[in-house]
């Protein structure tokens, strides 16, 4: 019986190791002893073709800015090979295959070096789309 009872100690430790790993990388927490996901903020600046812009505050669940502008219906695009080609911001298209022009992303003013949809939310940080012609 104490060899049992050892066995499901150790899984049981094994378990709540895995869950406080994944509760640091995921920003999972634990309220009344219910596991949810903490919401995110940031800050998304648009500038349209005529040099307009727009801020949006989102807070979001989402792990990805990509993911949290399309689940709030800023931005809309086609996935392919290499991601998440967006073409709508604000309703407003840019069509690099049409005209050549495209929305350039930014994080804190620098020309983003991945994708949106592979750029993880970072509070304190300021993402971009620029409307950029041909």
């Amino acid at each position: 019986m104490k060899t049992y009872a050892k066995i499901i100690l150790s899984l049981l430790l094994v378990v709540l190791i895995a869950v406080s790993t994944t509760a640091c990388n995921e920003q999972l927490t634990i309220d009344n002893g219910q596991l949810t996901i903490k919401e995110k903020t940031f800050v998304l600046e648009v500038i349209d073709i005529d040099k307009n812009v727009t801020t949006h505050t989102v807070t979001t669940t989402e792990a990805t800015v990509g993911s949290a502008l399309l689940a709030e219906g800023i931005i809309e695009g086609d996935v392919g090979e290499w991601g998440l080609m967006v073409m709508y911001v604000n309703g407003l298209r840019a069509d690099f295959i049409e005209d050549g022009a495209y929305w350039a992303f930014y994080i804190d003013g620098e020309f983003a070096m991945t994708g949106v949809d592979s750029a993880n939310i970072e509070e304190g940080v300021l993402y971009a789309f620029i409307y950029t012609p041909a």
